[in-house]
């Protein structure tokens, strides 16, 4: 028979003593409480972090400013008179901010007390506290800030071309825009007259960010000059040839590919050239008899230029240029060869290169075929043995163009357009007639482009 063991003195079953161990009492029989006035803006706080984790060992900075309207509590004390704040950016990535939240009902009369219990002398002093809610951020990354300017700049610079070229619809339609974004507050009496409309801080910042991002007059025409389907022009040049110069119209790379022995061959044995070109025949014996062979070459890569744009095709709904498959190119301008002829289309087609398309669906967009048609000019006033003006009536025909149109493309290019002299009608043989439908291009400096209309309004409409 086992023996049974004997429970120790004071102990029940489940092992645990039955007396309870008295905790730490207080020295001090009587418990003194003081209270600390806080005759001090800096105060105790009592700060709650509700669904955030705050690392303990950042540190937070306290700031601290007067408070607007003291209507949660009455009397003069700091805590009541003064509002703080805490902030820290010394994490990664997250900003911590501590501020007063008071909600409404009766928890804005409601007040923190931290009290400092000394258990050797029995005092308890209270003292006043702050409540603050302590949230997180996300900091912005300076990628995004710097898309955030860019993304105003361009919505700046797209509502003033917008303002500037657009129909009328359109500008009526940016203004409306305008005028709900930003409207004048409507609190209180109407300004008086002569008086400027009071805006809210929302209007008048966007406002004070549209004076600065808006890009002035000057600016944005310069960016359309260079936005321009034509050659790049020399704006610094003293005299018209170095305006436009060959190694930039032509390239020194297609120039000596070009070969012209046969031209100065057939010139020196006085035998006639034909050309599919009005422009080209009518100079050719002239140029070439002066000897220059750079300036032959450069009117035989304007012949190119113009055979090329006579083989184009109607473009798919009648916008644009077609470019025929390669083999088509091939077999009509053989006798170019076949690196000059595609050198062509990856300079000036629309998607660069036409050496593996055999499908016929190289394009020219509107932009593309102004691009082309302005060099073609271009070289039309360059080569030209008339010293840089030359008459638009062959050119325009070569190239199938109007009156109005041919003039367009010249203008673009910095020229001036003026009816023939008597003495450059006696020079080309032109009746006076004859003469109404010959318009001569003359490139003269300082340059002149087309400038940006501005549309004015008409007085007495509002």
């Amino acid at each position: 028979m086992a023996e049974k063991k004997r429970k120790r003195h004071g102990e029940e079953s489940n092992g645990w003593p039955s007396k309870r161990v008295a905790t730490e009492q207080p020295s001090a029989e009587v418990i003194k409480v003081s209270f600390v006035p806080d005759e001090d803006e800096w105060t105790p706080v009592v700060a709650s972090t509700p669904g955030l984790s705050f690392p303990s060992h950042l540190p937070l900075k306290p700031y601290t400013k007067r408070r607007k309207s003291n209507t949660t509590s009455t009397g003069k004390s700091p805590v009541t008179n003064s509002e703080h704040l805490l902030h820290t950016s010394a994490h990664p990535s997250i900003d911590y901010t501590g501020q007063e939240e008071v909600g409404g009902g009766t928890e804005g009369l409601l007040s923190h007390y931290i009290g400092v219990y000394d258990p050797r002398s029995g005092d308890l002093q209270l003292m006043r506290a702050r409540k603050l809610v302590l949230r997180g951020s996300p900091r912005s990354s300076p990628t995004e800030l710097e898309q955030e300017a860019k993304g105003a700049n361009d919505r700046s610079a797209r509502t003033a071309l917008g303002l500037a070229f657009g129909t009328k619809k359109s500008k009526r339609a940016l203004q409306n825009l305008t005028k709900n974004a930003i409207s004048p507050s409507k609190k209180g009496l109407p300004a008086a007259e002569g008086s400027q409309p009071t805006l809210d801080p929302v209007a008048a910042a966007v406002i004070s960010s549209m004076a600065i991002a808006a890009p002035s007059r000057e600016d944005l025409q310069a960016a359309i000059d260079e936005a321009k389907p034509r050659p790049t022009p020399n704006t610094a040049a003293e005299a018209p040839m170095d305006v436009y110069p060959i190694d930039q119209l032509v390239g020194p790379g297609i120039l000596r590919q070009l070969a012209v022995k046969d031209w100065q061959d057939a010139v020196e044995q006085k035998e006639e050239i034909l050309t599919k070109s009005r422009f080209v025949s009518h100079r050719i014996q002239q140029i070439v008899s002066e000897g220059d062979v750079r300036r032959i070459k450069t009117l035989k890569y304007l012949l190119l230029l113009i055979e090329w744009h006579t083989m184009l095709l109607p473009g798919p709904k009648g916008k644009g240029r077609r470019i025929p498959d390669r083999a088509q190119l091939h077999n009509k301008l053989g006798k170019w060869g076949g690196e000059l002829v595609d050198s062509v289309g990856r300079r000036f087609a629309d998607n660069g290169d036409n050496t593996n398309n055999n499908n016929g669906k190289m394009t020219l967009n509107s932009w593309h075929l102004d691009n082309l048609i302005t060099h073609i000019c271009a070289l039309c006033i360059t080569v030209d043995p008339e010293n840089y003006l030359t008459d638009m009536y062959d050119i325009r025909e070569d190239l199938k163009l109007d009156n109005k149109s041919v003039r367009k493309y010249f203008k673009e290019i910095g020229c001036r357009i003026v009816a023939p002299t008597d003495k450059e009608r006696a020079r080309w043989g032109l009746a006076k007639a004859e003469a109404a439908s010959h318009h001569v291009a003359k490139l003269r400096l300082p340059l002149e482009f087309p400038k940006m209309k501005v549309v004015r309004q008409p007085k007495g409409r509002r």
